[in-house]
C-alpha cells in the first residue's frame, strides 16, 4: 500500500493510513539492512536450497553478524517467510487504524490488486526466471515442517485480522460466524489462486482478475444483507 503523511486516499484512490513522522536516518538504515537480508536470503534459498543455506552464508553476503540478523528475525524460518508475513502487517496497519472509514472488503480488494500488480511489474523484464523463483518459494515453503507451521500461523493471523475487521464494520459480535467464514474463504481463495496461477500461469495480468473473481464469488455465495460494508461500493450485498 502507498503511504502518505495524512490519512485518506493516495494516488488512484488507494487507501492510505496516516503516518505521524518521517523515518529517522537510523530507521531508514535498519529498513535497508532488513530488506537486504530478505533479498539475499531469498536468492540463496532459490540457488542453494533452504536447508543448505545457513544464516552465516546470508550474513557474509549482507556483511552483518548472525547476532544482528537475529535482532531482525527470530529464526531462519521467520526470515524465509518475511515476504509472506510483511504484507499481513501492512494490511493490519490499514484495517486496525482507529480512523479507518473504508470498508474492509474494499481494502482487501486493493491489497490483492496491488499484490498482483507487483508481480506483473517484476515479471516484465524476465518473466520466466521470476515465475520460476516464485514457484521455488512455494515449493520449499511447502516441504519444511517449520516453514509449513509458520506459514499456517501467518494465514491464521490473516484470517483473524480480516474477521475482526468485518466484525468492526458490521457492528457484530466478536465470535460472529459469518465474519469468520467470509474471512476464511477469502484467505483460502487467495492461496488457491496463487497455487493455480503458478502451475497453469496463463499470463501475468490474469492474476489480479482471478483474485478479484474470488472476492466476487464470496460476495455472491456468502451474502450478508444487513452488512453494507460487505460490498466494496457500500451497497447492500445481493
Amino acid at each position: 500500500f502507498e503511504r502518505v503523511t495524512e490519512g485518506g486516499a493516495g494516488e488512484g484512490g488507494t487507501p492510505v493510513p496516516p503516518t505521524d513522522t518521517q523515518p529517522s536516518l537510523r530507521e531508514r538504515k535498519k529498513a535497508r539492512t532488513r530488506a537486504a537480508l530478505i533479498e539475499v536470503s531469498q536468492r540463496l534459498f532459490v540457488e542453494r536450497g533452504y536447508t543448505e543455506t545457513t544464516l552465516d552464508d546470508i550474513c557474509r553476503q549482507v556483511e552483518v553478524t548472525p547476532q544482528t540478523l537475529l535482532r531482525y528475525f527470530p529464526s531462519k524460518a521467520h526470515l524465509a517467510l518475511a515476504p509472506m508475513a510483511d504484507p499481513v502487517e501492512e494490511l493490519r496497519a490499514f484495517l486496525e487504524h482507529p480512523d479507518r472509514h473504508l470498508p474492509a472488503l474494499l481494502i482487501w480488494r486493493e491489497f490483492v490488486s496491488l499484490e498482483s500488480a507487483e508481480v506483473v511489474e517484476q515479471s516484465m523484464p524476465t518473466t520466466a526466471s521470476h515465475i520460476a523463483n516464485l514457484r521455488a518459494f512455494f515449493d520449499w515453503t511447502d516441504r519444511d515442517p517449520a516453514l509449513v507451521a509458520l506459514a499456517s500461523d501467518i494465514e491464521r493471523q490473516l484470517r483473524d485480522l480480516l474477521a475482526a475487521a468485518f466484525v468492526r464494520d458490521w457492528g457484530a459480535d466478536d465470535l460472529d460466524l459469518h465474519a469468520m467464514v467470509v474471512a476464511g474463504a477469502l484467505v483460502a481463495g487467495r492461496r488457491a489462486v496463487w497455487s493455480r496461477w503458478l502451475i497453469d500461469r496463463h499470463d501475468a495480468s490474469s492474476l489480479r482478475d482471478e483474485h478479484l473473481a474470488v472476492i466476487d464469488y464470496v460476495k455472491r455465495r456468502l451474502p450478508r444483507s444487513t452488512a453494507p460494508s460487505l460490498d466494496p461500493q457500500g451497497a447492500p450485498a445481493p
